[in-house]
């Protein structure tokens, strides 16, 4: 017995040495602020960085940072103020960019042909908002509020609050849309339902909820052709799979202990799900044909956020630095681009 698992153990350790890597970090570039979230402009080829300086100084002028796509050279940055940038998102057709003020209950809309910043203000109080998502076909852009538990609706055409999805009593975190199906998708992780809301694009009306059975679920991606939602979740270390019609779970791809994953990103065309894993220091990507890891991508940072380069498939990811009692990181408050190697 004992020479049998000796064997095992040996064929095993071959096998992982043998194993070559699918993806590889291809460029990575400091970024001078506390990065949060980032955005790619296939337009552009254009990386955008929110994140506010370091300290959260609302006396300051704060940076949208722009980096070439290709290298992540910082080509430019945008000044939003003394607004910190934290949440962003972008609208590819109008080249729309929009930022959101988590501290300060707004959004800045930039457009990037002239880098003029329009403020959306909320006057509600106990706002506190999150994420961004943009429905391109409406040209409307969609934010989460968990201080003041809705959705602010925001028209693109004149960049103005048309109205609000409110949830009373809940805690909006997630935000995706599928405008061909018109839903607005948003998690809750004010319960251990762990609700998915889906909203009625067109009337704003909450249609449905989903229940994922794992509390607090944060990001969500959306598979249109798959009809099937993702969803992070961070205290159960999980990618919950929920058939976005009927709210069926389909799957739980477990990331391992203490994984914490927090942003996600879908590659359509490879079928390949990107997660952030905040705790382990990572980016893995998750096949969801047969819902198997194929790698861990080890990032020495804290990553956050990742957006994806659908012609070519590119990932890019924030990574953030260590909190204030934390060990300063490798590459903390790095931008890294992350590319397949085979």
């Amino acid at each position: 017995m004992f020479i049998v698992s000796g064997l095992l153990f040996a064929t095993l350790v071959v096998n992982a040495q043998d194993k070559k890597a699918i993806f590889k970090i291809d460029k990575k570039q400091k970024v001078d602020s506390e990065v949060y979230q980032l955005v790619y402009n296939p337009t552009l080829d254009q990386v955008y960085v929110a994140g506010p300086k370091t300290g959260f100084n609302k006396e300051i002028d704060n940076h949208i940072y722009v980096l070439n796509g290709q290298d992540l050279t910082v080509v430019d940055s945008i000044n939003v103020g003394k607004n910190l940038p934290f949440g962003i998102a972008l609208n590819t057709k109008t080249q729309v960019l929009y930022v959101g003020h988590s501290l300060q209950s707004a959004v800045s809309a930039i457009d990037l042909k002239t880098n003029q910043v329009t403020l959306i203000k909320n006057d509600r109080s106990k706002s506190k908002i999150r994420e961004l998502t943009v429905d391109e076909s409406r040209n409307t852009v969609y934010v989460s509020d968990h201080g003041n538990p809705s959705i602010w609706v925001i028209d693109g055409t004149n960049n103005t609050i048309r109205s609000f999805m409110d949830y009373p009593g809940g805690s909006l975190l997630g935000l995706a849309t599928d405008s061909e199906k018109g839903k607005v998708y948003a998690t809750d992780s004010e319960t251990m339902e762990g609700n998915i809301l889906v909203y009625n694009a067109d009337n704003g009306q909450l249609e449905s909820k989903f229940q994922t059975w794992s509390y607090c679920p944060l990001n969500i991606a959306v598979d249109k052709g798959g009809n099937r939602l993702f969803v992070s979740q961070s205290n159960d270390n999980n990618i919950t799979v929920v058939d976005s019609g009927t709210g069926k779970i389909i799957n739980k791809v477990y990331l391992g202990y203490d994984a914490s994953p927090i942003g996600i990103a879908y590659d359509v065309d490879k079928g390949i799900l990107y997660a952030a894993n905040r705790n382990k220091k990572e980016v893995v990507a998750v096949d969801m044909k047969d819902y198997k890891v194929l790698e861990r991508i080890d990032t020495q940072g804290l990553p956050n956020t990742i957006s994806i380069d659908a012609k070519t498939g590119t990932v890019y990811v924030t990574n953030k630095q260590a909190g204030r009692k934390g060990e300063p990181l490798e590459n903390g408050n790095t931008v890294m681009k992350i590319v397949r190697s085979l």
